[in-house]
Parts: structure tokens; C-alpha cells; sequence
């Protein structure tokens, strides 16, 4: 493999994916918890077997992600503890005996490989393998369920349950509490405007009390002229000059007099 390769593929290694599913990442999330966590019982394989199921989004996906990511987790281990704990007799001896032959950083090290190992033993603990690789399962599990109690809201149109949040008008009008108006009703009820609403009397520059003036309110008539094409087959007659007027007839008729 030449150097461009090696490093488009430690570049996709460690390139932190934003997708919703991806079992790389899942791999690689697995297996930074199950090296921070592997020292507390249970919870850390199982928390770390979680997040890899949940980003997988499969339960296959999941257990097999897991258990990979747990068993190359086991192989660095025990290479490390055959290279630093063969120095206190590992593995002729348990390997927290081993351990305790260290001091300094090389004993915080030391500390650290016998936690992967089963108290008083030297055999690698692979319960904690075990528990990773079925919570991986079970993570995959929910993940695959979620997906699908998503797919069956949204086909009934439940928006409550959806990314984005009913607002809160929305949430007390269906709590029957006051939220300044009832229903659109009353809200159009507010924003209608009523005009001619002037008041009769209108007090004098002065500000004297009794000394009014009415003052009378010209209602504004606005006249709009609707004007109607009709096409037909046949060519329209020609229209007469006072066209839209009332008194069309008469006028008509009254010109018909005046020529004869």
C-alpha cells in the first residue's frame, strides 16, 4: 500500500461522520469506550455495546460490531500484558499479582492491563466481552424500533410526536385555558375595524366644557364600474356613448325624437 492510500485510509479512520447510521463509526466508538470503561464492571462493556448498537441501527449490525470491536480490544491487551506484565511473571502468575510488581508509570499501566483480566487469574475476562456483545444487540434493537414508531406517527399525522414542537397557544387551546382568545373566531372578532365612528361633537380650540360644535360626517360612497367582455361568435353591436349609465334607454330614445 503506498503512502496517498494509507493516509485516505486513516483519514476515513478517524474522519468523524455526521450520518445518522454508520457501522465504521460504530466501530470505532465501541471500541474507544470499551478502552476508557473495561475496568468498571458491567456498566462499561454495557454502555459501550449500547452506543455502537445505536449507531449501527441494527441488531445483526450491532452484535457483530460489538463483539468485533470487543474481541480486537482483548488481542491489543493481552499483546500488551505478554510484553509489560511478563516483567512481574505473567503468565505464570495471576496478572494482578503481576501488577503489583510495578511502580511509578510503568505500575499505572500495569493497573490498567489487570483490570481486563479475571481476579486471580491470568485468563482475559471475557464476560465483560459478553455483556458488550449483547447490549450491542439490544441497542440495535431500539434504534430499529425507534426508526419504526417514527415511520408509523408521521403516516398517522401525530406532528406532536415530530422534530419540531406544537407551539404553545396550540397546547393551551387544548387545555382549555386563556390564552388571550378562544378560537380564530374571536381573534378575526378583534382585528375588524368599523369606520364612520367619528365623535358628533368635537370640543373648541378653548377646551370649554358645554361650548361644541356638531360637526357634521360626510360618509365616503366609493362607486367601482365592473366592466364585462362577452365574445361570441358573432361581432358585438356598437355601444353607445353613455354605456353603464341607467338612463341609456331614454337617452336613446330622446335623440330617435329630436331627428325626426
Amino acid at each position: 500500500m503506498d503512502e496517498a492510500a494509507l493516509r485516505q485510509a486513516i483519514r476515513k479512520l478517524i474522519d468523524v461522520d455526521n450520518e445518522v447510521y454508520s457501522t465504521r463509526m460504530a466501530f470505532v466508538f465501541c471500541l474507544i469506550l470499551s478502552a476508557f470503561l473495561w475496568w468498571i464492571p458491567v456498566i462499561g462493556p454495557a454502555v459501550a455495546g449500547y452506543v455502537c448498537g445505536r449507531k449501527t441501527g441494527s441488531m445483526m449490525k450491532g452484535l457483530l460490531c460489538s463483539l468485533i470491536a470487543g474481541a480486537v480490544l482483548l488481542f491489543i491487551i493481552k499483546g500488551m500484558s505478554a510484553l509489560i506484565l511478563a516483567h512481574g511473571g505473567f503468565p505464570g502468575v495471576p496478572a494482578d499479582e503481576a501488577a503489583q510488581a510495578f511502580t511509578g508509570v510503568m505500575g499505572s499501566i500495569a493497573a490498567y492491563l489487570q483490570t481486563f483480566f479475571a481476579a486471580g487469574t491470568s485468563q482475559l475476562n471475557y464476560l465483560s466481552l459478553g455483556v458488550a456483545t449483547v447490549f450491542g444487540a439490544v441497542g440495535g434493537i431500539l434504534s430499529r424500533q425507534m426508526r419504526k414508531e417514527t415511520a408509523h406517527l408521521i403516516s398517522l399525522g401525530m406532528t406532536e410526536c415530530s422534530v419540531r414542537p406544537v407551539a404553545r397557544s396550540i397546547q393551551l387551546y387544548n387545555a382549555h385555558k386563556e390564552m388571550g382568545f378562544k378560537s380564530f373566531d374571536d381573534c378575526m372578532e378583534m382585528q375588524r375595524m368599523t369606520t364612520n365612528e367619528n365623535d358628533l361633537s368635537v370640543k373648541q380650540k378653548g377646551g370649554k366644557a358645554g361650548n361644541t360644535k356638531a360637526q357634521e360626517i360626510r360618509p365616503v360612497a366609493t362607486t367601482v364600474q365592473t366592466v364585462t367582455t362577452t365574445v361570441s361568435g358573432s361581432a358585438a353591436p356598437p355601444q353607445s356613448k353613455a354605456q353603464g349609465s341607467p338612463f341609456t334607454d331614454i337617452l336613446e330614445r330622446s335623440d330617435l325624437k329630436k331627428d325626426k
